[in-house]
């Protein structure tokens, strides 16, 4: 019986050090493609990483929105609400100008063009 209690606390502790873990790679991975979006992107955007259009300049660029949405492809997050839950929850630092994801959705069909 002992061997059995041993064994369902390692199987505890895995899945929680893989969702840390998951997470630092989804910020890792999604720097590397804005990187790749920006070289990609060329003369088309300004210096912010904007599509130049009238109005106010986001604070989350259009590359960064791009970007976004790549990496979660890549990492397979078939749910908006649950990737937003956890960048809001778990990744404020590293992405203080996270827009929410109404805002994204919108931005998003506006950057498809």
């Amino acid at each position: 019986m002992r061997n059995v209690q041993i064994f369902s606390k390692l199987v505890v502790a895995t899945p929680l050090t893989t969702i840390c873990l998951l997470m630092r790679n989804f910020i890792v991975n999604f720097v590397r493609i804005l990187g790749i979006c920006k070289d990609f992107a060329g003369n088309r955007v300004n210096e912010l990483g904007n599509i130049p259009r009238c109005g106010v300049v986001p604070k989350f660029s259009d590359l960064e929105v791009i970007a976004l949405g790549i990496t979660a492809e890549a990492f397979g997050f078939d749910s908006e609400n649950f990737l937003f839950y956890r960048l809001h929850n778990e990744c404020k630092d590293e992405l203080p100008n996270l827009i929410s994801r109404r805002q994204f959705n919108v931005r998003r069909k506006l950057t498809a063009r």
